[in-house]
């Protein structure tokens, strides 16, 4: 079997531990496509959820530090929609929840059809802005 379709079917290898797992399943019950990376001192996993794909980064000891997400524009609070709307055509959305803080990374593309990308708070203020 190729290298490839046996990453598809078994996954990198990156086994997390059992901890890992049950905190992963905790959170994440009815996930599908799961495949975990083993970094210098976490672990990520990456997985699908409700039909979006999802980013999680877990501690060595099981602690959930960040999920993310995609989400379809539509989705996004008022504040937020206003505020990414007013820098061009929002063209995607991810949703960064770290812990209590929940922030939007969005890329916009303006009216003269550069793209940027911003990171938007839940009340709407932009506090990073960079061309793409």
């Amino acid at each position: 079997m190729n290298e490839f379709l046996k990453r598809v079917l078994m996954g990198n290898g990156d086994k997390p531990s059992e901890i890992c797992l049950r905190s992963f399943n905790h959170y994440f019950e009815d996930a599908i496509n799961v495949e975990w990376f083993r970094k210098e001192d976490h672990f990520e996993v990456l997985f699908y959820k409700d039909n979006l794909e999802h980013i999680a980064i877990f501690s060595q000891v099981g602690v959930l530090i960040e999920y993310r997400h995609s989400l379809p524009p539509s989705y996004l609070p008022d504040p937020v929609s206003k505020s990414a709307g007013s820098k061009g055509e929002i063209m995607n959305v991810v949703l960064k929840n770290m812990g209590n803080i929940i922030e939007y990374e969005i890329i916009i593309r303006s009216s003269a059809l550069a793209r940027y990308l911003i990171n938007v708070t839940e009340l709407g203020k932009i506090t990073e802005e960079k061309k793409l």
